[in-house]
């Protein structure tokens, strides 16, 4: 017998333990749209790091909507109602970047969701645009435009009023004619050299000063032009080389890393400095720039790498920098880029006592009027009010907004 009770006695507490689990959950997807931008929230999320951030947030987001929904259905939270019915919810769509146009009938152009300055999303995705870290430290490889363009659509997909995230969509798309120019464009094309420096240029200035991709096709567009001018020249025993100005190997060459080859063929000897050698200028991959195989003699190897500090079948740093040390800031959103969108003036409800007829045989629509509640305050049969008014009735009869006027039959 104790051992039955016991069993039913555990049967119920997890009948209990499931329903408390039920009724916290319920209660988390009622909170999770709101807790999302609290402090407490936040302070969570710094402690967890970056990676932890964008889980978070992409779970409330989620969750959010399920839990507004829920609210909705319960009656809390504002309704959108449409014409002849006081409980469908019409969806409104926003597009980023563009004023939603007036939809017939409604009494106020309608405004971005929740309008907010900016949020841990767009913040984070205005470090990235800035070419900084969560710890505003300067990242290596400078400005990437994809990350931006997803983090503030991420944000927009929290929040469709998130006006830091609406401003870094318009400078990416902005950017982007001249970044796709200057991505398919070919570096390796010597002739093609003049056009990638001009689309960098352009870039840098005009988009993003810290988008390190633009100096790293310059230069690579630079080095592509510099070997194609290297003239043949005897190295002896028969040999010969295409060599460079090697005068202009220090600052094509700063900042790079290279593979160090065997000397050109020929008989051994000791190191001499007007000895060949081949060298690989290793690819950027982070970039799409390929390797660069060249061909630099000794004395410009021990200038480059320090004399006798190197050797084949070894990589070297070429010291220098290949990207600017301190680029300067990019553009950044003003208080006006920021502000939040104002709704327009509501227009006042008609009162009903100064509902008049438009005319003889006329009638203006007024809120919660329906086909058939007009038919039947005029007694006329509704498929006759539909006759009647062809044009504004004709293709959706159930559709009618108030302001519109319409025929009356005669009964």
């Amino acid at each position: 017998m104790d051992q039955i009770t016991k069993t039913v006695n555990s049967f119920l507490a997890f009948i209990v333990g499931i329903g408390l689990i039920c009724f916290f959950s319920f209660i988390f997807l009622l909170a999770s749209a709101q807790l999302n931008d609290s402090l407490l929230g936040t302070l969570l999320a710094d402690v967890a790091g970056e990676t932890a951030r964008t889980a978070r947030t992409e779970s409330f987001s989620y969750w959010g909507r399920v839990g507004g929904k829920v609210a909705a259905g319960l009656g809390y939270g504002p309704q959108q109602q449409v014409a002849g019915s006081q409980s469908q919810a019409t969806p409104v769509v926003v597009v980023v970047g563009t004023t939603p146009a007036p939809v017939q009938g409604a009494t106020a152009t309608p405004v971005p969701t929740n309008p907010i300055r900016s949020s841990a999303l767009s913040d984070n995705a205005l470090l990235s645009w800035r070419g900084l870290d969560a710890n505003s430290q300067r990242l290596p490889l400078g400005v990437n435009l994809e990350q931006v363009r997803q983090q503030a659509e991420l944000a927009l997909q929290q929040n469709s009023g998130d006006m830091l995230a609406v401003w870094l969509t318009k400078r990416v798309q902005a950017c982007d004619p001249t970044f796709n120019q200057l991505r398919d464009i070919d570096y390796r094309d010597p002739t093609q050299a003049a056009s990638v420096n001009a689309l960098a240029n352009a870039l840098i200035a005009q988009c993003n000063p810290r988008l390190f991709f633009a100096y790293a096709r310059s230069r690579w567009a630079d080095i592509t032009t510099w070997l194609s001018n290297a003239q043949p020249q005897d190295i002896g025993e028969g040999q010969a080389a295409r060599l460079a100005d090697e005068s202009q190997a220090s600052r094509l060459l700063a900042g790079l890393t290279l593979s160090i080859g065997e000397k050109v063929e020929g008989p051994a000897r000791d190191r001499r400095l007007q000895d060949h050698v081949n060298v690989t200028i290793l690819p950027l991959t982070t970039f799409g720039l390929d390797s660069v195989d060249i061909q630099l003699t000794v004395g410009t190897l021990n200038t480059l790498l320090g004399e006798n500090k190197w050797d084949p079948g070894g990589t070297y740093n070429v010291p220098g920098e290949f990207f600017p040390v301190n680029p300067p800031e990019p553009a950044l959103p003003s208080d006006a880029d920021l502000a939040t969108p104002v709704a327009p003036a509501v227009v006042a409800p008609v009162a009903e006592s100064n509902v008049q007829s438009a005319g003889p045989g006329k009638y203006v629509v007024q809120s919660g009027d329906t086909v058939y509640s007009i038919a039947r305050k005029f007694n006329v049969a509704p498929d006759a009010l539909v006759n009647a008014n062809p044009t504004t009735l004709g293709a959706n009869p159930n559709y009618i907004v108030p302001g519109q006027e319409l025929n009356i039959p005669t009964p």
